[in-house]
């Protein structure tokens, strides 16, 4: 292998991270799924098991940083992706972008929004309309289930003095704050770095029923 081809390994190898549920658990389709994802070479893959979501995925980003990956793929126990998901995102070569896909919940609405700003200032989830399928659609909220995201993004981070790419602030006490993964997106629009979707490659998000593109596909249980 040249130097050339050398370079070119380097710039693309992943570390795809999933964030276990505690027993460990996944479904026979999310394995095979897992096990058939398409990922570019030298890549590796790392799983973060009984950990709150925010504290995993730090570390899971310091791992990156540490070990030099130039990309990091969030995969969630219960996102089921197309084989070749993680090199069609590559292939947009924008730092921050995502699969399409649903909420586990009726009336099952894409995870992805645009945003306003209220009279307190926080800015509010907003539906995004005006898109087809197979559109690469800007956002503010991008769900972290199945995201791609170049290293520089979270170098950025720090060095705007965020201490914590991934902050968990939705509790009972804080009934307006927000996921670890929309507060990740924020951040990083606010240093001009556009979240983006892509809602040509659509994943599966696993509940009691199959939620894809057109919302309750069929009841597994």
């Amino acid at each position: 292998m040249g130097s050339w081809e050398r370079q070119k390994v380097k710039e693309n190898r992943v570390l795809l991270s999933t964030i276990s549920p505690p027993d460990g658990k996944v479904s026979y389709q999310w394995a095979r799924s897992w096990r058939e994802l398409q990922l570019p070479q030298e890549s590796d893959n790392l799983v973060v098991q009984g950990l709150p979501y925010g504290v995993a995925r730090n570390y899971v980003v310091k791992q990156l940083l540490e070990q030099n990956f130039s990309w990091l793929f969030f995969l969630d126990s219960d996102i089921i992706l197309p084989s070749n998901s993680v090199m069609r995102l590559l292939e947009t070569k924008l730092p921050l972008i995502g699969c399409y896909y649903t909420h586990r919940f009726p009336p099952y609405d894409p995870c992805f929004y645009g945003g306003r700003q209220d009279e307190q200032g926080k800015i509010q989830k907003v539906a995004l309309t005006g898109w087809n399928f197979g559109d690469i659609v800007p956002c503010l909220f991008l769900p972290g289930g199945a995201c791609l995201i170049h290293h520089s993004v979270f170098k950025r981070i720090s060095a705007a003095g965020i201490r914590k790419w991934y902050e968990w602030t939705l509790d009972v006490d804080e009934p307006t704050g927000i996921s670890e993964d929309y507060s990740f997106s924020l951040k990083a629009y606010s240093l001009g770095i556009t979240p983006m979707t892509h809602t040509g490659i659509q994943a599966r998000h696993e509940c009691l029923a199959n939620c894809g593109v057109r919302g309750i596909e069929a009841v597994t249980q």
